[in-house]
């Protein structure tokens, strides 16, 4: 049975260890080098990161698990800016499955409880970023409203990746049609 629920600041671990497992498996073959990758790992899921945005009361972390056992993760950031524009909004920042645990639909379930708690927590945007060659993920985003609004760079020492804007549009209470 798939659920999701709110991790807590004693899911650091959780978080950390299905985070870097999931980033590895799905864009490590994207870095040029390994030890830049291996820096931005230890820096996003390190643990004063983790232990900060687990309390931060602008950030929802959600768990998803299979049964007993966690297989991915969201996070979702209030009240973020949806940059060159003079708009905020909720940013799905991270919406991650450990391999094996794609293609099950449980990527829908997640963004619609992102969805949920984004639109709770009196947001009227929900906006991410997402790779320019990740047209998979495009077309699942589109499908659940979203739309390219602009666009984006990721660069370090050794490389730069596109990235595109998505963002919808959401209804000023819970008890709207979502659809």
């Amino acid at each position: 049975m798939f659920t999701v629920r709110q991790a807590q600041l004693a899911d650091l671990t959780i978080v950390r260890d299905v985070g870097i497992a999931s980033y590895i498996a799905h864009f490590g073959a994207l870095w040029h080098s390994q030890s830049e990758m291996a820096d931005f790992l230890a820096n996003d899921f390190s643990v004063s990161a983790l232990s900060k945005s687990l309390q931060d009361q602008q950030v929802c972390w959600l768990l998803a698990y299979e049964d007993e056992t966690p297989v991915g993760f969201a996070r979702l950031n209030l009240d973020s800016p949806l940059a060159a524009t003079a708009t905020r909004g909720a940013e799905l920042q991270k919406i991650y499955f450990l391999p094996g645990f794609a293609g099950r639909g449980y990527g829908e379930r997640l963004y619609a409880e992102v969805q949920r708690r984004a639109i709770e927590s009196r947001q009227t945007l929900l906006w991410l970023d997402v790779l320019k060659t990740n047209v998979a993920a495009q077309r699942f985003y589109q499908r659940q409203g979203m739309a390219i609004v602009g666009e984006n760079r990721f660069t370090t020492a050794s490389q730069s990746v596109e990235l595109w804007y998505m963002a919808k549009t959401l209804p000023l209470t819970a008890t709207s049609d979502l659809g």
